[in-house]
């Protein structure tokens, strides 16, 4: 099992005032969708570091009738693109875990240690949906995870049309004992405004627990693009917020702690978001 070493995130320029760790990335070479080869690994690895990243959780597609990427798979790539950064002198940290798609199996695949955790500590798991529907029986496997302590990390989840639509279902699952990641772009704008919106109003709700890039490029879908997210947390709720999702949070997912939640604050039609929660709880009843 790979385990984290202490992170040395000594920024080595004093341009760069943040320290983030990237917990949805598609770094690994020739694996899924995302890098190409160890060259396009490389130029993906350049930009995070020149943004202020210093650790990536690696988080190839597993599961999804696409890609296969069991354990073993992602580690060999790991070492690779290890080995890679090290000869270029690029100081980011690299670490195991998958992007886990919501299907029957999923739960057996994880308990048999064939579909891998946040850096193989057996406390997390990014789980992703697809983008239009909320598959079935989708809550009977996400209390399966929690049943056996491992907590669901719920991968751009206001990138599903559902989800998006109906926030009650992502405050059940936030109930249940789900945690949210939101993609970086989704928060900027770049990805437009209604999904920023959609964002902001969940942010003020405490219902974020990270921010990530899901980054699949040098360019465009960048790692890069996880400081603006990290800006526009800043903008709309404090810096302590920002940290909490681009650094402290991903900290924890890498040493196996419980992910810290975001207090709820003063929403824009003046009821505090706690109520609005307790609201969305009652639909559901």
């Amino acid at each position: 099992m790979i385990r984290a070493t202490p992170l040395d995130l000594t920024p080595d320029n004093d341009r760069i005032k943040t320290l983030m760790i990237d917990c949805h990335c598609h770094l690994l070479p020739n694996i899924d969708d995302g890098a190409h080869d160890i060259e396009m690994t490389t130029q993906m690895a350049r930009a995070a570091a020149a943004s202020g990243t210093r650790a990536i959780i690696c988080t190839p597609h597993h599961l999804n009738g696409v890609y296969e990427n069991p354990a073993r798979s992602i580690r060999a790539a790991l070492s690779t693109a290890r080995e890679q950064l090290a000869a270029n002198g690029i100081p980011i940290c690299l670490y195991s875990g998958s992007e886990l798609h919501l299907v029957p199996e999923l739960p057996d695949r994880l308990f048999d240690g064939t579909a891998l955790t946040y850096n193989d500590r057996g406390a997390a798991a990014l789980i992703e949906l697809p983008k239009a529907t909320i598959p079935l029986g989708a809550e009977a496997i996400l209390e399966q995870l929690v049943y056996r302590n491992i907590t669901p990390v719920l991968a751009h989840p206001e990138r599903n049309a559902v989800l998006a639509a109906h926030p009650e279902r992502i405050g059940e699952w936030i109930a249940l004992g789900c945690k949210v990641q939101l993609t970086a772009q989704s928060c900027s704008g770049a990805f437009g405004r209604r999904l920023r919106l959609v964002c902001r109003r969940w942010l003020e709700l405490g219902w974020v627990h990270l921010i990530a890039s899901d980054a699949h490029r040098p360019s465009g879908r960048s790692p890069a693009t996880l400081a603006a997210g990290r800006n526009a947390v800043a903008a709309w709720l404090d810096e302590d917020a920002a940290t909490l999702l681009t650094e402290t949070n991903p900290q924890h997912l890498l040493s196996g702690e419980p992910l810290l939640d975001l207090p709820p604050r003063q929403t824009a039609r003046g009821e505090t978001a706690g109520s609005v929660w307790s609201r969305v709880l009652r639909l559901r009843r």
